[in-house]
């Protein structure tokens, strides 16, 4: 540990953390690929060729919501989802490094 009371470990952790919450968008959330039939009894999906969307999942106050999301924002919500999981990820190293020191009594 140095003065700061961190380890070299947890430093780290925290540096990987800065660069999304400083620059890059970030949306929690689960993505949803949903294969549907339109209703047309004319339609391709009538015949097995059914529309494919994505959609944005997540819980919010006990509830479900979920958000369709345009074919031209699907590589754009997947990068920030992505982000998200990126940190909760740096998140939870950071937290069981501190777990470990009340473990240990610290």
């Amino acid at each position: 540990m140095n003065r700061s009371g961190m380890t070299r470990g947890e430093r780290e952790s925290r540096s990987r953390i800065k660069p999304y919450i400083d620059h890059k968008e970030m949306v929690r959330g689960t993505l949803s690929v949903r294969a549907r039939t339109c209703g047309n009894p004319n339609c391709k999906c009538t015949r097995g060729e059914k529309h494919v969307s994505l959609f944005l999942v997540r819980s919010k106050d006990g509830k479900v919501e979920q958000l369709y999301i345009p074919r031209d924002k699907e590589e754009t919500v997947r990068r920030w989802v992505n982000n998200w999981h990126e940190v909760k990820s740096n998140l939870e190293e950071i937290s069981s490094s501190y777990w470990e020191r009340l473990k240990r009594k610290e």
